[in-house]
């Protein structure tokens, strides 16, 4: 690690890649929030899978109302009022199922000691194992038409806990890098009212997993965050561009992984082109990533995969050049999130829409 241990350059902000930090933090406050990410491409990178799980739900009208509120007149509520689980699964740059749901504050559990949470019937669970450490992600989503989404996926650890012993962040962000590379298979059932299976797909690829946290509500922290991962045959690229709205808490880095360790390299991000979503959205779709010692990581954005009004996700094609003479090409998943507009009630209606709650699907799925 070529930064200091534990810190990214930058205000308020603390970073780790550690397994035993990856773990749920009370007390944050009605404003803090924390989210468990994991995704994967598959090997012919026709197909991704996306899962999140939230113990305050970053996008929710009840969660963002509250902190509306509170920013007002100083009242707030209970801490992870608002929890969710967000699968989604895309072929051919394209949402096959998308699930989004929010649950009552008691249907959220999580151990403050071991990296394991369960929102409503969906949960994630660390392991030892004989063969290696490993995530345990299963999924339980109601669809409409009265169907079910079932998934059950394993992260088998490659490259994984590359950094351990971080103080965090106190009042500031603190991301923790768990694992840049894992083997991930799986598999996916739609079952009917009945609990017919009438829909089965079978995953296999490469994967990542990450953990966010900040006891501030998002919109007062974060200007603009674009982020993604991209695994190469020899290394993983990881870059983060962190904008906060106070100047001083930025972080623009590139991570490179190996089975050897983690170099975290400070970075200039140079947005060669930004495209636009249905939503309207601005994001950057060509980013050309340099570091001092000669890293070169140039992104273009192949499609766009899921949108709203407050962030973009995207699978990009990049191209890696370390100074070897060897230029490394490879497919990622990046995104894009730009959260000011949750500060206003006007989207409100519309986010709903895409999210179900008490145990009923989403008017849009």
């Amino acid at each position: 690690m070529t930064a200091e241990q534990g810190k990214v350059p930058g205000a308020k902000f603390a970073f780790t890649s550690s397994v035993r930090d990856d773990v749920w933090l009370p007390g944050k406050g009605p404003e803090g929030y924390e989210w468990w990410y994991f995704d994967a491409l598959s090997d012919n990178e026709r197909e991704s899978v996306v899962v999140i799980f939230l113990d305050n739900f970053i996008f929710s009208p009840r969660y963002n109302a509250l902190n509306r509120k509170s920013g007002k007149n100083g009242s707030g509520g209970s801490e992870g009022s608002f929890p969710a689980v967000a699968f989604f699964f895309y072929r051919d740059g394209k949402p096959l199922y998308r699930c989004i749901n929010e649950y009552p504050a008691d249907h959220f559990s999580a151990d403050p000691e071991w990296p394991h949470c369960e929102i409503g019937g969906s949960s994630f669970r660390f392991e030892e194992t004989p063969y290696g450490r490993r995530y345990m992600v299963d999924v339980k989503a109601p669809m409409r038409r009265g169907k079910t989404l079932r998934a059950r996926f394993e992260w088998l650890s490659v490259e994984s806990d590359l950094l351990p012993g971080p103080e965090t962040a106190g009042d500031g962000h603190f991301w923790n890098l768990v694992s840049s590379r894992s083997d991930v298979t799986g598999k996916i059932e739609i079952l009917d009212g009945g609990g017919k299976c009438i829909e089965e797909v079978d995953f296999r690829g490469t994967g990542y997993h990450d953990h966010n946290r900040d006891s501030r509500w998002l919109p007062d922290a974060v200007s603009e965050w674009t982020w993604g991962r991209v695994h190469f045959t020899d290394s993983t690229a990881v870059f983060y561009d962190y904008h906060g709205t106070d100047p001083s808490e930025s972080v623009s880095s590139l991570f490179i992984a190996t089975e050897s360790g983690l170099a975290c390299k400070p970075a200039e991000f140079e947005i060669r082109e930004t495209g636009r979503d249905i939503f309207g959205l601005k994001y950057p779709s060509r980013i050309r990533i340099t570091t001092e010692d000669g890293l070169k990581l140039t992104i273009r954005d192949v499609s766009v995969i899921d949108s709203s009004f407050f962030y973009t996700r995207f699978l990009f094609e990049a191209r890696l050049s370390a100074g070897d003479g060897m230029a490394r090409r490879s497919c990622g998943i990046g995104e894009f999130l730009a959260p000011a507009k949750l500060k206003t009630s006007l989207f409100d209606p519309l986010i709903n829409m895409r999210i179900g709650r008490d145990g009923k699907p989403a008017f849009l799925s």
